[in-house]
């Protein structure tokens, strides 16, 4: 039994999803189907009962008035047992699933006159089972013969003179009026397989239409690889499926930004340190070891080139963590705190004319670190290009809209072909300078992933104006 059961639940998992669903779909309507029926058949049996019963107790009552009761003939009590039988007889309305007979034993002697009733004179084991169990009061009670399962009530006919003459039964044929409600069931079941079947077509249609996606959705993530990731999948409609195909095609978005930060870290970290990686490989292979002068100036220049990699494996990693959710950390910062502790340690980047020109007011939810990060490379930046004692400004201000954070300096200033790429990875607008370029890309990426962006406003020979542009929401008192 439990290899049975083990070896069906094997093949529901085979199933496809179609398949399962339509199963799942035609056994639950054919068991409402199937409820429905028997409950339906239960209740009008039931009540075919009831009515046989009732109408059985209201004809034997009547008969029994009519038996205490004068003869509507004479006007006087009825002479005979004949006479009371006659015309209890003419009062019976027979038809062929109820008749009435007046009986001595299993011999009849009068029966209903209307043509195709029900012949209950014929039924000898009806006919003593009544005169057993004939009562004074109305008592309806039930006998299964060889020729039909009937429902009776018998009373007892007593002669004037109080000696018995025979007994008054009346009976309806139960198995025939049950035969007609179970033909019309065996039709609703009819009715209720062919129903099914329609149910089990159109569905079959519509879940197959429903499921499409999926199957698209499982072609695609076949098609799809480490080296194409760039295939979508169509939205149609706003239902469940729906929201399954946009939530994939955001997992595969996520996923191609991630495989290509992937590629282009290897890209860059591969481009960036071959050449000091050289750098240090000449070195090595130039360096006498005897001379100590030499050892002293390949050891400098070895820790430079060292100290230059790390920084740009740090930089390198940074950018690589600025599109994660947990790259900032948000909470609530005290603007003009931020402003003044930023402003103390950028004086000590350089000897510049440095001056706090505006500090907002407020709270705003950033992560400090990070702002601070991107805020003091822009000061850094702005002493790399600007000559010794020229003036920097930086503030903050908080508007109707945003949080901005500015860096201005007097310094080379970038020309308008540079300013569409100067926030590119690795790119320089003065390739002599120290660095890897990537100052201003980490800074763009610390503003985006606060929901913000960087502003530039620069003019050759004049200066430049870094701005750190932050959403407004989350500004406090």
């Amino acid at each position: 039994m439990t290899h049975t059961v083990e070896a069906l639940a094997s093949a529901a998992r085979r199933m496809t999803v179609r398949t399962r669903l339509l199963t799942y779909l035609i056994a639950l309507t054919g068991a409402a189907l199937a409820i429905s029926g028997f409950t339906a058949y239960a209740i009008e049996s039931s009540r075919i009962d009831n009515q046989i019963s009732d109408g059985l107790a209201l004809r034997t009552q009547s008969f029994i008035d009519l038996a205490t009761a004068d003869n509507p003939s004479t006007g006087a009590p009825f002479a005979s047992s004949d006479d009371l039988m006659h015309e209890a007889m003419i009062r019976v309305v027979a038809s062929p699933t109820e008749s009435a007979v007046a009986h001595v034993g299993t011999t009849a002697r009068f029966v209903p006159s209307a043509p195709g009733r029900l012949p209950l004179e014929e039924d000898a084991q009806l006919l003593a089972a009544a005169a057993d169990t004939a009562t004074n009061s109305v008592v309806v009670r039930s006998v299964t013969t060889d020729t039909a399962d009937y429902r009776y009530a018998a009373v007892p006919i007593v002669e004037p003179d109080g000696t018995s003459a025979g007994v008054f039964t009346i009976a309806t044929d139960r198995g025939a009026l049950q035969s007609n409600l179970t033909s019309t069931f065996r039709l609703y079941g009819l009715v209720a397989l062919l129903a099914l079947a329609m149910i089990g077509a159109v569905a079959w249609t519509t879940v197959g239409r429903t499921l499409k996606p999926i199957g698209v959705l499982e072609e695609r993530a076949r098609r799809i690889s480490e080296h194409d990731l760039s295939e979508r999948i169509p939205v149609e409609g706003h239902d469940d499926l729906a929201r399954l195909t946009a939530t994939f095609n955001a997992m595969l978005n996520r996923l191609e930004g991630a495989f290509a930060d992937q590629r282009r870290l290897l890209d860059d970290a591969s481009h960036e340190l071959r050449t000091p990686l050289a750098i240090m490989r000449t070195n090595l292979e130039l360096l006498e070891p005897r001379d100590p002068d030499e050892v002293i100036r390949s050891q400098h220049n070895l820790l430079e080139e060292v100290s230059m990699m790390s920084r740009l494996v740090d930089d390198l990693v940074t950018l690589a963590k600025s599109d994660r959710p947990e790259f900032v950390q948000t909470q609530l910062e005290d603007l003009m705190w931020m402003t003044e502790t930023t402003f103390g340690r950028a004086r000590a980047l350089g000897d510049r004319d440095w001056r706090l020109e505006s500090v907002g007011q407020g709270h705003i939810a950033v992560d400090s670190q990070r702002v601070t990060q991107a805020w003091l490379q822009l000061a850094s930046n702005a002493v790399k290009f600007s000559e010794e004692g020229s003036t920097i400004w930086m503030g903050s201000t908080v508007t109707d809209r945003d949080v901005r954070l500015w860096v201005q300096d007097q310094g080379i200033g970038i020309a308008p072909a540079d300013q569409a790429h100067v926030m590119e990875r690795f790119h320089r607008v003065n390739p002599d300078a120290e660095g890897a370029g990537l100052g201003l890309t980490i800074v763009a990426a610390i503003a985006h992933a606060h929901g913000g962006y960087l502003e530039l406003e620069s003019e050759l020979a004049v200066g430049s104006v870094f701005t750190i542009v932050l959403p407004r929401e989350g500004v406090g008192p």
